[in-house]
């Protein structure tokens, strides 16, 4: 089954000129992820802009490549 998130914040850094949504698993609202979207992305497009986030995200995540942990011998 597929995870449900929803969206539960969007923040706006007038300074910085950066917007981020904050998600939450429906299923374990102690499961948390903070995306940065475009700057000023309106309430009614964050759904849309969260989406586009996660799925840029999701392709560098499987795109990246895994080290072996560093032994401290």
């Amino acid at each position: 089954m597929a995870s449900k998130l929803i969206v539960t914040h969007l923040n706006h850094d007038l300074q910085g000129r950066k917007s981020y949504v904050s998600l939450i698993w429906s299923d374990d609202p102690t499961r948390r992820l903070g995306l940065e979207v475009p700057f000023g992305t309106a309430l009614a497009d964050a759904e849309t802009a969260a989406r586009t986030a996660l799925t840029a995200l999701a392709r560098e995540l499987d795109e990246s490549e895994l080290s072996p942990v560093a032994s401290s011998a």
